[in-house]
């Protein structure tokens, strides 16, 4: 059975890839930085805030639900169609060196 991707933590990880502070995902929402940083540790996010915040870091909805750094080998075969294959890989490249550096 595959285990679903942590959401927040995959807006976590899609939002520092590029390079955006909390504070100005939560402006471009309209919400607090604070509410950003309780939406980062929900396991789960609604597919019309999804939508929202894809649109507002010009990425898809897919990016969030299929980056799954913790089955990275298993599902590269499935990162590959999707349309943002070399962000998604890339992504999962540096968290893979990132968690090797922290053990």
């Amino acid at each position: 059975m595959k285990k679903k991707p942590h959401l927040g933590r995959n807006l976590s990880r899609i939002r520092l890839y590029y390079g955006m502070k909390q504070a100005t995902l939560a402006k471009a929402l309209g919400i607090s930085q604070q509410a950003v940083s309780k939406m980062e540790q929900k396991n789960t996010l609604g597919d019309e805030l999804l939508l929202k915040i894809a649109n507002i870091m010009g990425v898809k909805i897919s990016m969030f639900k299929k980056l799954d750094p913790d089955l990275a080998q298993q599902n590269i075969n499935d990162i590959e169609k999707n349309s943002d294959m070399g962000l998604i890989i890339e992504l999962v490249r540096r968290l893979v060196k990132n968690e090797k550096q922290h053990k």
